[in-house]
């Protein structure tokens, strides 16, 4: 027995060793292309801090597949990003966005956390570790005003800017609680407002009767991006809810267990309705949710399963552990994407949702089906149809397929970037 779990050991690692010589071939690519990325677009999701937010992952792999020179040149290319980034910042739109994955605190995050081997930070000018978490907290006061336009949503919204609050405590910065409150407060005031006003003016029962849902009750929160209703991870509701859970598992005194179970759980168990037969979930409400099309992280089961397990996790009930079982049997059978490897429609943001089921229940069918998700992805430039628009970014591209390349080396510690479960 004891010989066949040293072959058997002897095997993983030869396939890790095999997966990593394939990641370093594609690393040299994306290091090539690095200084051709143009400093008009520094976010987190399409640009230069994604790269960069890649790179600084890469120099921190623990996997011991990868060589000191392999690692170092990531640390010297995270800086390199960094310096880009706040060359080309601009603060003055915050009023706008203060989401990590678009606005400039993606950039401010990225400073905060990558150092140069000094030990200080690797930004440019006067800007310090200490300036640039002082910038992403200046950003709150923007997220906190409910009525202000802006949405509630992850990518351009107020859940983008808790992850980067998330983020910065999960890097054990520090970040007033109060702060995170504050923000938390705008979204569930803007959701139980958004929940009145679908029941006043008649939107939800439409909505409901157009998707084939009428018995469905209405949840306390309703979150719409450009009068759209949407499910998934970018733009609706399974960002939004994790982002609350994970909230409540890092600052509990921002969003206390009476709020969480008046608010969050039951419109969580009522999302977990809307779940489809295939196991897969509707982009949105009304005609949409009886459409069965999209299964990725932005729109479908890739971006409910990790909301799924943290709910689980959390309530202990049964349902949501089977819906995410159900979900990823969807990913496993469809998951292989079009549009190529990137994490938010793509192959690489599939092998993520898989990897979080292999995590939360230990059951190795998950983590073999993470690991041909990561074989395919090792040929992304011939796995697919079409060229996305951000050909290197972290969320579109070539740097969020290296990103998950790296971290199934080490597949307890894998976490999709920005928004994940625990």
């Amino acid at each position: 027995m004891l010989q066949n779990r040293e072959s058997f050991r002897k095997l993983v690692d030869d396939w890790k060793r095999m997966m990593a010589a394939k990641t370093v071939r594609l690393l040299g690519i994306l290091n090539e292309k690095t200084a051709e990325l143009s400093s008009s677009d520094i976010s987190m999701y399409t640009g230069l801090a994604g790269v960069g937010y890649f790179f600084a992952r890469l120099s921190n792999s623990k996997s011991g597949f990868f060589s000191k020179e392999v690692l170092d040149e990531a640390t010297r290319l995270s800086q390199k990003m960094v310096r880009r980034c706040l060359r080309h910042v601009e603060t003055d739109k915050f009023h706008r966005n203060v989401s990590v994955f678009t606005s400039p605190v993606g950039a401010f995050f990225l400073g905060a956390i990558v150092s140069s081997t000094e030990g200080e930070p690797a930004s440019s000018g006067a800007s310090s570790r200490d300036d640039c978490v002082k910038q992403v907290l200046s950003a709150q006061r923007f997220a906190s005003v409910w009525d202000s336009g802006m949405p509630d949503e992850a990518l351009y919204g107020r859940t983008g800017y808790l992850n980067a609050l998330i983020l910065l405590r999960e890097a054990n910065l520090n970040v007033p609680t109060q702060a995170v409150h504050e923000v938390v407060e705008a979204i569930i005031k803007s959701g139980t407002h958004g929940s009145h006003a679908c029941s006043s003016d008649g939107t939800y029962r439409e909505l409901m009767r157009d998707s084939g849902h009428e018995d469905l009750l209405m949840p306390p929160l309703m979150f719409a991006w450009h009068g759209k209703y949407y499910l998934g991870g970018a733009h609706g509701f399974a960002g939004i809810l994790l982002t609350l859970i994970n909230v409540h598992r890092l600052f509990p005194d921002a969003l206390n267990s009476d709020t969480l179970n008046r608010y969050v759980l039951p419109t969580i168990r009522w999302y977990s309705e809307l779940q489809l037969e295939s196991g897969n979930w509707p982009s949105s409400l009304g005609e949409s949710c009886g459409r069965d099309v999209l299964v990725h992280w932005c729109h479908g089961a890739t971006g409910a399963v990790p909301l799924m397990l943290s709910a689980y996790e959390l309530w202990h009930e049964e349902i949501f552990l089977k819906k995410a079982l159900k979900a990823g049997d969807a990913i496993w059978a469809r998951g292989l994407l079009h549009k190529g490897c990137g994490i938010c429609h793509g192959s690489a943001g599939s092998g993520y949702a898989l990897l979080d089921l292999y995590r939360f229940t230990k059951d190795t069918k998950y983590l073999y089906r993470a690991s041909k998700f990561s074989e395919w992805c090792t040929d992304c430039f011939q796995n697919r149809k079409r060229v996305p628009d951000r050909p290197y970014s972290l969320f579109e591209g070539l740097a969020g397929t290296l990103y998950f390349l790296v971290e199934i080396l080490d597949p307890l510690a894998a976490r999709f970037p920005l928004l994940h479960a625990a």
